[in-house]
């Protein structure tokens, strides 16, 4: 999603300094005010050296984040970012986080401030959670905005994409789903998720705030695989399992995983499929002047499925 942001950016007349493994820059981004800083996130004194006098910094990639010891490295960065925004000049840090963080809320609609029923243990969870305590608690004089992306769709999603993969190869035969599919999703079109994390950046009003950015619809996980199936001329059957059948082996994989340093939480997460989760976003629209504009599935999953090559 960083290259929708600096699209914006470009587009708000903002100067950009993109931070990239690639030392050149990109075709379509010629001719722009981007400065292209080749660098790596493990290595921080060549972030240190791209902070220097940005006033804005947007932290939207990551270390690649497969297990517990990357998670640390992750924290680590986020600390080292935090603690040197000061001296670098950074008068504002947006960090984007996850709605997993949230949890399972208690309530519904849920809100920033509702607290969670069931957290969530995972280790990617749990280093969104940790980076956003600690830059709470140490950003001094500097601002900070977390945003909470919910599941995001649309060109380019990485992991609702295996699930497109899924639901056209075994839609006909019968998709296997912990329940029935029928319970509340949150969900986000990526190009709406990406005008709200540009906002965070730049509105006044967001400064030292947390975001839950969804587009505050009660979509279904059957809504949205339906739309799939439907818009890819399939049939669609879905077999509900009980979500208690998987407690007992995910028990064991969790235990397993963890010997050679993956923290999956499989259980909590089978509830946090399988059971309604609904945020609502008025913060988001209040304080960021922002309103999604993918409300129909049908649009944003047709664009995703075209960048998967499927038409209809």
């Amino acid at each position: 999603m960083g290259g929708p942001v600096v699209d914006l950016l470009i587009g708000g007349n903002h100067t950009v300094r993109l931070f990239s493994r690639k030392g050149s820059l990109p075709g379509k981004w010629a001719g722009t005010e981007v400065e292209v800083f080749p660098g790596d996130l493990e290595d921080f004194p060549a972030v240190a050296r791209a902070m220097e006098g940005v006033e804005i910094f947007y932290h939207i990639g990551e270390i690649k984040n497969a297990t517990r010891a990357a998670s640390r490295r992750n924290i680590r960065l986020v600390e080292r970012i935090t603690d040197n925004m000061a001296d670098k000049g950074v008068r504002r840090l947006v960090f984007v986080s996850s709605i997993t963080v949230a949890g399972i809320p208690s309530s519904l609609p849920a809100t920033e401030e509702t607290s969670p029923a069931v957290t969530l243990g995972d280790h990617y969870t749990s280093y969104k959670r940790e980076c956003e305590k600690y830059i709470a608690g140490h950003s001094g004089d500097a601002e900070y905005v977390v945003a909470r992306p919910a599941p995001v769709y649309g060109p380019g999603s990485r992991y609702l994409g295996r699930m497109v993969d899924a639901a056209r190869k075994l839609g006909a035969l019968g998709l296997p789903f912990p329940g029935d599919a029928r319970n509340l999703v949150p969900l986000v079109h990526v190009r709406d998720l990406s005008r709200a994390i540009y906002l965070c950046g730049i509105r006044e009003g967001a400064a030292n705030q947390i975001f839950n950015i969804t587009d505050g619809v009660r979509h279904s996980w059957f809504d949205f695989i339906s739309t799939i199936m439907e818009l890819s001329g399939r049939k669609l059957r879905i077999v509900p399992l009980p979500p208690f059948l998987f407690k007992f082996p995910s028990f064991f994989i969790d235990r397993f995983s963890e010997i050679f340093g993956f923290e999956l939480d499989i259980q909590h997460y089978l509830d946090f499929i399988s059971r309604d989760i609904f945020f609502d976003n008025v913060k988001a629209k209040s304080l960021l002047a922002w309103e999604p504009e993918y409300l129909s599935l049908t649009d944003g999953v047709k664009e995703m499925l075209r960048g998967y090559g499927v038409t209809s």
